[in-house]
């Protein structure tokens, strides 16, 4: 193998990001059809799990009581300034969830979609949590092949039912290459033709490995702050 083409290769194939108001802005996603843009808050480094952020993100993932309050409470803050940013009207929004491999209808108890609507209510936009159906599947983290994975979400069948708004902001915990936030983008796109449809998520899941030198240095010092002070909510 001609290691220095293949480190090339991979840099090349690096998905580019701009920082929006802290918040990573992807163009595009390894998959991302029907997505106009994906944004998320930092890295989530599989291979790097000390690392300040990663930790945190894992515990989330881990349902740590703690983690969820501190990943709350940071959406609640950091989401309004991105939408404003957005210049997108709040009644022109609708937020809706991405569902768990184990869902045929979003839990409005499961901490994302409760989240998307607390925050729908927060910035005045509608939520619609109860609009995106699908079918079981088993769950796509087991799986370490891409077509694997591929094959998995596609047994997902992804509906959506009519939105109350055209710019639609669908709402996962970790996004990795975007095979299920495309599913649920283009499943609302066959209902909803003329939306927008972008993606939020607490991390972007990367690997040292693919990702030279991926880093969380971009996020605001006051983001760890709001992060730690909704940790230290929890006894």
């Amino acid at each position: 193998m001609d290691f220095r083409r293949e480190w090339s290769r991979l840099r090349g194939a690096m998905l580019r990001w701009n920082n929006k108001v802290g918040w990573m802005e992807f163009p595009s996603l390894t998959i991302s059809a029907g997505l106009t843009r994906t944004y998320t808050l930092a890295y989530k480094l599989t291979d790097n799990t000390a690392e300040r952020w990663t930790s945190r993100f894992i515990r989330f993932k881990n349902k740590n009581h703690k983690a969820y309050y501190g990943g709350a409470r940071l959406m609640y803050a950091a989401f309004p300034p991105l939408l404003e940013d957005m210049n997108l009207r709040p009644r022109d929004c609708v937020l809706v969830a991405a569902l768990s491999s184990s869902e045929t209808a979003a839990d409005p108890t499961r901490q994302i979609p409760y989240i998307a609507c607390q925050l729908a209510e927060t910035v005045g936009a509608a939520c619609a949590i109860d609009a995106i159906t699908k079918q079981q599947h088993s769950r796509i983290h087991n799986l370490y092949k891409a077509d694997q994975r591929e094959a998995e979400l596609d047994k997902a069948n992804y509906v959506s039912s009519k939105l109350p708004a055209s710019n639609v902001f669908v709402f996962d915990d970790f996004i990795t290459r975007g095979g299920t936030l495309s599913r649920v983008a283009q499943a609302i796109l066959a209902t909803n033709p003329r939306s927008k449809v972008y993606g939020v998520a607490l991390a972007k899941t990367e690997r040292l490995l693919y990702c030279p030198n991926p880093d969380n240095g971009h996020v605001p010092a006051r983001w760890d702050e709001i992060w730690a002070a909704g940790e230290a909510e929890v006894p």
